[in-house]
């Protein structure tokens, strides 16, 4: 794997998200614009470990950076115990201010323990959950679920952030 992170950047440079290899998965981070003098300017991905059925995050193992005619998307896939997660991760093209939209989708063979996406809370950047999506803050974290998880099948979740 490579260890040059994939990321995607505003257009007026204020947000950006790196996704970088570690260990059996791709983890992510979200930044604004002053994160290189301010190390409270990110938001990172709480992550699991290659012995987990259900981590706290989705397991992307392949990702890439895709140009598509609505704009460039991060587009990538991956699995853990009997399950398969897919992602992309664009720009939201209606938002007023600088706005990534994360799109995830898990295939299910049976219930999930857990199943969803985790951040370190960080109050610099807000986190609204989609249409079938819900989300909980408890101490220093912020899990982002399908609001329906007691089935398998495929089980999907959105949400948006931004920089506060």
């Amino acid at each position: 794997m490579t260890s040059a992170p994939l990321a995607l950047t505003s257009p007026d440079g204020s947000l950006r998200v790196e996704f970088r290899w570690c260990e059996d998965r791709f983890v992510h981070q979200i930044l604004s614009g002053e994160a290189s003098s301010d190390e409270n300017a990110a938001m990172a991905s709480v992550n699991g470990t290659a012995d987990q059925a259900w981590p706290c995050s989705p397991p992307i193992q392949q990702l890439s950076l895709e140009s598509l005619p609505v704009g460039d998307a991060l587009l990538g896939v991956g699995s853990a115990g009997v399950s398969h997660w897919s992602v992309s991760v664009h720009w939201q093209e209606s938002a007023t201010e600088p706005t990534l939209f994360f799109d995830f989708a898990c295939r299910c063979k049976q219930t999930p323990e857990f199943l969803g996406s985790t951040y370190h809370t960080n109050p610099r950047f807000k986190i609204e959950p989609g249409d079938g999506s819900q989300m909980s803050i408890e101490g220093e974290r912020t899990e982002i679920r399908p609001a329906v998880t007691d089935a398998s099948g495929t089980l999907r979740w959105t949400y948006s952030i931004k920089g506060c």
